[in-house]
């Protein structure tokens, strides 16, 4: 019992330093925002430029560093900002898939088809994502509003207060006072959940090692792709150690479109990176992420079996 607190300890003390910078940096930037009261310009900025913005979320997404935890906090912050969600679930969908150091170890390790492949799925389900959400907003299936934690103004929902002329942006004492109180609001908000995701990692990556697949995966069959988007989820197999088992898997019979929906599944629907997003955003969209990341996971293994 000693040897799991210390190890669960250790692994979260370690992800918390790793991801600490980025969090820093986007809870500053969603809480300077709010200071400023910044959303409706952000809202005005990508009024009519969704459908040119997608592509570019996505592109961005699949070459940023940040893992499913990690983007937690930018995603936050953007939200915040009042950047449409279709975007934004371009990215979110994209930025756990693939990073420039995951494209060189799959490439290294599984050589380059499977690297062109992975990478070719996420920017397919990063567009996949971003355009069905812009759909689902456009056509009133989601409701603009998506943060379970408003980060906008308080009491502010009147056609006269949107009319109210430009706020004070003077920065004063007041104003730091303001910025200080809303980034240690978010950042416990926020961080919680986050800590929290990152000890049930380390519980999954103490008891749940990802070799127990090779039973279920090892060999060929008709639902492989389907059994390895499911068996991702408490797998998690969006580490780097997890590369090396893949490889040893596909050397016992699994085949490529089976590998490719276990990395992509595992990233975006680890359980650690589910409470994490489910931290931040309404039940619905949630939903929606889970949709999209399982559903892209199945189709890509499986068309990648049929080329």
């Amino acid at each position: 019992m000693s040897e799991t607190i210390l190890f669960v300890l250790m692994f979260t003390v370690n992800a918390v330093k790793s991801i600490f910078p980025f969090f820093l940096l986007s809870i500053s930037v969603a809480s300077l925002i709010k200071t400023l009261k910044l959303e409706q310009s952000f809202k005005k900025a990508f009024k009519g430029r969704e459908l040119v913005s997608i592509p570019v979320a996505a592109g961005t997404g699949a070459f940023s560093p940040l893992c499913s935890c990690g983007v937690i906090p930018a995603i936050a912050a953007m939200l915040a900002a009042g950047i449409p969600l279709a975007p934004i679930m371009a990215f979110w969908i994209t930025s756990p898939l693939m990073s420039p150091e995951s494209f060189v170890l799959t490439y290294s390790l599984l050589g380059s088809g499977m690297a062109v492949a992975r990478l070719t799925a996420t920017l397919g389900i990063g567009l996949v994502a971003g355009y069905g959400t812009w759909y689902l907003m456009k056509t009133g299936r989601i409701e603009p509003e998506v943060l379970r934690y408003s980060m906008g103004t308080q009491g502010c929902g009147t056609s006269s207060c949107q009319q109210e002329s430009e706020p004070d942006r003077r920065w004063d004492g007041k104003m730091m006072k303001s910025f200080i109180i809303n980034t240690f609001d978010m950042g416990i908000f926020i961080g919680k959940y986050i800590l929290l995701a990152f000890v049930l990692e380390a519980l999954i990556v103490q008891y749940v090692p990802v070799v127990w697949v090779a039973g279920l995966l090892g060999s060929g069959n008709d639902a492989g792709p389907l059994l390895a988007a499911l068996v991702g989820i408490p797998a998690y197999a969006s580490s780097i150690s997890a590369m090396p088992v893949i490889r040893g898997l596909m050397d016992l019979g699994m085949d490529k479109g089976t590998a490719l929906a276990f990395m992509i599944g595992g990233a975006a629907t680890s359980i650690p990176a589910m409470a994490a997003v489910y931290s931040i955003v309404k039940r619905k969209v949630f939903f929606l992420y889970l949709a999209y990341s399982l559903v892209g996971a199945v189709v890509s293994g499986y068309l990648y079996r049929l080329m």
